[in-house]
């Protein structure tokens, strides 16, 4: 059995975090079919709390206080009167960010009682949702691919009683082509009488079915677990994911063919194919051919489970949100941990070890005295940018879908992933209730990758939210409602989610390299790193793999065990 996003790993940990798994559970069950503590309410990754119609502003990034404490630490303590003192309190683990690898390291190591701090004021990350009429629907990441049985993340799952909650998707996504939808691309519905467009398909559909399955070809897993597979992955991770798929129908692809290849890296990694390695590519999009696990309220759902059940062992003041760390110094003593919280006042801990589940470009702003080769490979990281447009509407649906790609006219417009992106918009619609159903209301997701430099400039723009909001509406009200026959008196609500810098672009060359082990390496055997960005590759299954490796050195680094 190959270890790939499905099978997401049989780490080589010796069997250690298997008995983390366990310990600590007991009486959880209850716990959650009462609903829980009260407080987590307050910061549970999915936003239960807001009025119908909600606030026309954007949700998820909320980048004001960050950005004037981050850029500027010195300037922002001085002009508010403020330094950082002596520590207040002492503990043996502090985990910075609680988005999904933070909570999962948290959850794996919460006999050891960590702190953990949180700069939004929900957990989740970029794994947050928001309700509708007690229908939930993700914000942000959607869906994780189903891992294979008897493996640690299986274990992990299974244990949280996730696996209890998905509906696993096996079926093709439709697509929306000239305002019409078909649900079979994939066997040539949309090609008929192409001859030269039905040979790419084919070779195509065998490829990424073959990778898939691992077996004649291998699956390139990431992160790379698997030593005998460090020299495919390399040589994958030379090219640009298009490069490889031409070599593999051996001509330039079809023009339709690019088009559903590129919308789908714009949407997932927010940059072009020609810019994403081919190894990550495939991992990928050849993972969407095998069964995917959807929740109600997409991978926040995940984020709120891991939370509940961190809630039945910690105490509530180790779960700090609206905790923003701003300085962090590794000391004879240990780690001075420094954050501002809700209020604005600073605190200061005295930590054995920290974990930094955050983005690298945050944690090289955070970190003192970073080693100037890890700095500089974090300075070559390039971050994107993404919105997310949920449209409520009254009433069910009768053909409920998952995820409708949005092809357009078949062709990509523009001379640059810029222009293109523009043009096209959403370039997929989730349906929310495919794994919650509703006769009295329904949730469609829309996600704009925005696949180029400076986006996220223009985002932060005053004058922002009226254009994307604007832009969102044309393209639901001219082209998604007709071709799904919606009336347009159905739309209810229109809530609109934006992220600044949620992912970084896994480009040629960087994840088969020694990049990797630089940004992953414990700085001063006290600082910990666990994040999707360790790996370039942001998925669900990166974070918790590398939550699952690591937990087990910082537990050692703590008890020597």
């Amino acid at each position: 059995m190959h270890i790939s996003r499905r099978t997401a790993i049989k780490l080589i940990l010796g069997g250690g975090s298997t008995l983390y798994l366990s310990a600590c559970s007991s009486g959880v069950s209850r716990l959650l079919q009462q609903g829980g503590p009260s407080h987590l309410q307050e910061y549970s990754p999915i936003d239960r709390t807001l009025p119908s119609p909600a606030p026309k502003q954007f949700f998820a990034d909320n980048f004001t206080k960050p950005h004037a404490v981050l850029w500027d630490k010195q300037g922002y303590l001085k002009a508010n009167n403020l330094s950082i003192g002596a520590p207040t309190e002492r503990v043996p683990l502090v985990i910075v960010g609680g988005g999904i690898s933070g909570l999962t390291t948290a959850y794996l190591l919460r006999d050891l009682n960590p702190v953990v701090l949180e700069q939004d004021k929900r957990f989740g990350g970029n794994s947050k949702g928001q309700s509708w009429n007690g229908l939930d629907y993700s914000i942000g990441a959607a869906y994780f691919i189903e891992p294979e049985p008897d493996t640690e993340i299986d274990a992990l799952i299974r244990e949280l009683g996730i696996d209890s909650l998905w509906k696993i998707k096996t079926d093709e996504d439709p697509v929306q082509l000239a305002g019409e939808m078909y649900r079979g691309f994939w066997e040539g519905e949309t090609l008929q009488g192409d001859a030269r467009g039905l040979r790419q398909l084919d070779l195509l559909k065998t490829y990424f079915t073959s990778v898939n399955e691992g077996e004649a070809v291998p699956y390139p897993d990431i992160p790379i677990t698997d030593p005998e597979l460090v020299p495919y992955i390399q040589k994958l991770d030379q090219v640009s994911f298009k490069q490889h798929l031409e070599t593999i129908v051996g001509e330039p692809l079809h023009e339709q063919i690019e088009t559903a290849l590129e919308h789908y890296c714009w949407s997932s990694l927010c940059a072009s194919a020609n810019e994403v390695s081919a190894a990550a590519g495939l991992n990928f999009y050849a993972a969407e051919f095998g069964n995917i696990a959807v929740l109600a309220g997409g991978n926040s759902r995940v984020a709120e489970r891991l939370l509940e059940r961190i809630s039945a062992t910690l105490s509530p003041s180790n779960l700090r949100p609206q905790s923003l760390v701003f300085d962090i110094d590794v000391t004879g003593d240990g780690v001075l941990v420094s954050y501002l919280d809700g209020e604005g006042a600073l605190h200061t801990i005295l930590a054995d070890s920290v974990v930094m589940s955050c983005p690298k470009f945050v944690a090289k702003k955070i970190i003192n005295d970073l080693e100037p080769e890890r700095s500089e490979v974090i300075s070559r990281l390039t971050y994107r940018s993404y919105l997310v447009a949920n449209v409520c509407l009254g009433g069910g649906t009768q053909d409920p879908f998952y995820d409708l790609y949005l092809l357009g006219d078949g062709k990509l417009h523009g001379n640059s992933a810029q222009e293109a992106s523009n043009y096209r918009r959403a370039t997929d619609v989730i349906m929310a209730n495919y794994a919650q159903s509703d006769d009295h209301s329904t949730v469609l997701t829309l996600y704009r990758g925005m696949p180029y430099d400076g986006a996220r400039a223009e985002l932060y723009l005053e004058t922002s939210y009226e254009k994307y909001r604007k832009e969102f509406e044309d393209q639901i009200h001219e082209s998604i409602l007709p071709a799904l026959k919606i009336s347009p008196e159905r739309v209810e609500d229109l809530r609109i989610a934006r992220w600044g810098h949620p992912l970084v672009v896994p480009k040629p060359g960087m994840i088969g390299s020694s990049d990797v082990e630089r940004i992953r390496a414990p700085f001063k055997e006290r600082v910990f790193f666990v994040e999707q960005d360790n790996w370039m590759l942001p998925a669900f299954e990166t974070s918790v793999t590398e939550a699952l490796e690591w937990a087990p050195k910082v537990r050692a680094s703590l008890t020597g065990v």
